[in-house]
């Protein structure tokens, strides 16, 4: 039976968890509100809570009311560049005046002698900003308009998406019928926000991704579930919305790894989620938070580790003596961790991890990453090839 759960970053789920209300104001937006904030939207969120599936909803819903979208992707050596020959190739395709018939050479004397040439119309020098006016018109015309999206902000160049949203801006204030959604990690959406030339941008409608209420996630694992031939209790579905701590992407991975755990059973158990806990807690260290902690600075770590000793929130005052800091020197790193979205203000003067298992993801990196004082591993086995060539002998 195939597993109807999709644990990978930016596959689109089944069941999309508690972000009903962000795609029902997008599709309303793009209906008939030309002047509505949400035609500009801005999707932050730590890795793993859906940034990516909700801009691929949002396109999707733009694509059915005949908007035409383009995508610009991050690997793209130049951002302008790669909008250009999008927006130029969609224009070949769909412009009924993307080309023209002119008279290439023949004689006077007879007409048959006449030849032709088709011309593309868009082989010239048309600048970017003309050749997206037109296909937005286009758009327009059939009801539709033209939505440009970004993921992965922080990846891209900033100033050439600065100068790509001055374009989206200037469409906007000749009336075209555009549309723009950008998804990114909020450090890389608030540095966007920070140039000069996309300012316009920091009107736009904003999205906060995070965790789901632990319902909202049980119930997502339940509907999931039950569009296959298999079932799932209500204290599994409970329970393995509490192992997924309603974060969208361990709550796609905790629904597949119970779904195998049940194999050829009719019904997932409760056993069958409880075992998911273990390997969900060395995916999120393997996935995501082993990838951010890899490169972190020794500052954010050391503050990080200092909040090992405490089972829940932290008292900054007691991190700060933990570290041997003064107040000024410690509370630098936690604005920085809390923008990089690992951790979060829990109280005054208290702070707490943010994502799911990041705790054991740092208990973890330890063992991996014993400190100079740590004994010698001087446990040794021999490989296979050499046995096997032993017994040869």
């Amino acid at each position: 039976m195939e597993n109807p759960f999709r644990p990978s970053f930016g596959a689109v789920p089944v069941a999309l968890a508690g972000r009903s209300f962000a795609l029902d104001s997008f599709e309303h937006a793009l209906e008939d509100h030309p002047g509505s904030e949400q035609r500009s939207t801005l999707i932050s969120g730590a890795r793993g809570t859906g940034k990516t599936v909700l801009l691929t909803e949002m396109e999707m819903i733009a694509q059915d009311q005949g908007w035409e979208v383009l995508r610009l992707h991050t690997a793209a050596p130049s951002l302008a560049g790669e909008l250009r020959e999008l927006v130029l190739e969609r224009l070949r395709e769909v412009d009924p005046e993307a080309s023209d018939l002119r008279i290439s050479g023949g004689g006077i004397a007879s007409i048959g002698s006449v030849r032709t040439e088709r011309v593309d119309r868009y082989a010239g020098e048309m600048t970017t900003a003309t050749a997206l006016a037109r296909l937005a018109e286009l758009a327009g015309g059939s009801g539709g308009g033209l939505l440009l999206s970004v993921d992965e902000v922080q990846s891209v160049d900033l100033d050439e998406l600065a100068g790509v949203t001055q374009l989206y801006q200037d469409l906007v204030r000749t009336g075209r019928p555009v549309a723009f959604v950008g998804a990114g990690i909020r450090s890389g959406i608030e540095a966007l926000l920070g140039k000069d030339k996309a300012t316009f941008l920091r009107r736009a409608h904003r999205v906060e991704l995070g965790t789901v209420d632990l319902g909202t996630a049980a119930e997502t694992i339940r509907l999931t579930v039950a569009g296959t031939a298999k079932r799932i209790g209500p204290e599994a579905a409970v329970l393995a919305g509490e192992i997924s701590c309603g974060y969208p992407y361990l709550i796609q991975y905790v629904g597949a790894q119970a779904f195998e755990n049940s194999a050829d059973a009719e019904e997932i158990a409760l056993e069958d989620v409880a075992r998911t806990r273990g390997s969900a807690i060395r995916q999120m260290h393997m996935n995501v938070h082993g990838p951010a902690l890899r490169g972190i600075a020794p500052g954010k770590l050391a503050y990080l580790e200092a909040m090992l000793e405490d089972d829940g929130p932290s008292s900054t005052a007691e991190i700060g003596r933990r570290l041997g800091r003064d107040h000024g020197y410690q509370s630098v790193y936690r604005r920085r961790l809390i923008e990089e979205d690992l951790i979060e203000p829990a109280g005054r003067g208290y702070v707490r991890f943010s994502l799911p298992y990041l705790r054991d993801s740092l208990l973890l990196r330890r063992q991996e990453h014993p400190g100079p004082d740590s004994p010698p591993d001087v446990t040794v086995r021999r490989t296979r090839s050499r046995s096997q060539e032993a017994r040869r002998r």
